[in-house]
């Protein structure tokens, strides 16, 4: 009898998680769909840049911002914690006159809010010449994002 109450008693214990495995939900906690981001300027904190990108189910992710000398954003992400992403991020620019004139590459860390529609995130703006050489490294540049909502029209025609 002793037995069989200790074999109950460690089948019982065996079921309860121990406190490091007591993983928090992640349900809902998805990057993907289309953000509206402002990235502020590295020197002066005030927003320079407007951006829609999308992230997408395969860990793509795909963007344009109001800068005319840059090419569309193309780069990869993927989580790494509880709200937690990591985006790399790169583009051509140009000159006025269209021509090639360098590669930005952006390293960025993303934290999703609690609510799930907005976004924080800190980057490291890597410049390179046209060749890829690694020319100079802006860290700490803050981002802010909103999830993109569907709208129905205002005043829809009539059916």
């Amino acid at each position: 009898m002793r037995i069989y109450a200790l074999l109950v008693a460690l089948v019982w214990l065996a079921q309860m998680p121990a406190h490091a495995q007591d993983i928090q939900s992640t349900i809902g906690q998805s990057i993907q769909g289309t953000w509206i981001s402002q990235v502020a300027d590295a020197t002066t904190g005030n927003v320079a840049l407007f951006e829609v990108g999308t992230f997408s189910s395969d860990g793509s992710y795909s963007g344009s911002n109001v800068n005319g000398l840059h090419t569309d954003h193309k780069g990869v992400w993927l989580r790494t914690g509880d709200r937690k992403f990591v985006l790399t991020v790169l583009f051509f620019t140009h000159d006025d006159k269209g021509v090639f004139n360098g590669i930005i590459k952006a390293r960025i860390l993303v934290t999703l809010a609690e609510d799930l529609k907005s976004y924080t995130s800190i980057a490291e703006r890597v410049v390179l010449d046209t060749s890829g050489k690694e020319l100079q490294v802006i860290p700490g540049i803050a981002g802010r994002a909103v999830r993109m909502d569907v709208e129905f029209p205002k005043n829809p025609p009539p059916q």
